[in-house]
């Protein structure tokens, strides 16, 4: 059989998760991640051992696709079978834990923009919180990674006030933004934060994909779908924020 297999994955909520998104009575099967002070964190049941088992023996080259920061995925207990990885949401290609050059040429003329457009949106939405939920507290935070300003994000203790969901819309198109959102965490992005289009350049500048390669993409948000796109085939976890659209839609 010619040409290579491809795996472009996320990570959390689909190869494993937390303790807080494990399902109930579900087996710790493997230790996969630690938080910022070496502690236990998140967990492989046996089926996503024995899925990321398979793919870890058969794939030439794993790419793990993830929102987690360059720093975060260091603490990560899995081996990857690849140099480069998609991290901060895209915002940023690694070869062998740094920025590969190439990109940091393409991020480099969109930076200053972007981290002028993050500070720009996370006052607005402080003066908006002031005034309009009074009361309301709520984590806004300025993110880099390795000097790049990757997004502004917002986090709620349980989930995000409803009326405050179309703030979050207005500012981001204020302000050159892209919104991604769920029940409890926002977060706005730069153009260049995103998973599909550096996938993308990954597959076509970087790995030079050929017509006899087989790319497979696992994925579990909405927000995965774009990067999912570019695979000739996906794997979704039957709980996962797809899986349930997906069950709405045939129901």
């Amino acid at each position: 059989m010619t040409g290579r297999l491809i795996l472009l994955t996320d990570l959390d909520d689909t190869l494993f998760a937390s303790e807080r998104s494990l399902p109930d009575g579900a087996t710790r099967a493997h230790m996969a991640a630690v938080d910022g002070d070496g502690q236990p964190l998140s967990y492989q049941t046996p089926q996503q051992q024995r899925i990321w088992s398979l793919f870890s023996e058969q794939a030439d080259i794993i790419v793990p696709v993830t929102g987690r920061t360059s720093y975060a995925l260091d603490r990560v207990n899995l081996t990857f079978k690849a140099d480069y990885a998609v991290v901060s949401h895209g915002a940023l290609l690694l070869h062998n834990g740094q920025l590969l050059p190439a990109w940091q040429e393409h991020l480099a003329p969109q930076q200053a923009a972007a981290q002028a457009n993050i500070t720009q949106a996370r006052r607005a939405l402080t003066e908006i919180l002031e005034y309009q939920f009074p009361g309301v507290v709520l984590s806004l935070r300025e993110l880099s990674d390795l000097e790049v300003p990757v997004y502004l994000s917002i986090k709620a203790p349980e989930s995000l006030p409803h009326g405050f969901h179309q703030a979050l819309h207005d500012v981001a198109a204020t302000h050159d933004l892209t919104l991604h959102m769920n029940r409890r965490n926002a977060a706005l992005r730069p153009a260049y934060t995103c998973k599909a289009a550096t996938c993308d350049y990954l597959l076509e500048q970087v790995l030079n994909r050929q017509p006899e390669d087989t790319v497979i993409a696992l994925g579990d948000s909405l927000s995965d779908l774009k990067f999912m796109a570019a695979s000739d085939m996906t794997v979704i976890p039957t709980r996962s924020q797809i899986w349930h659209q997906l069950k709405g839609h045939a129901q």
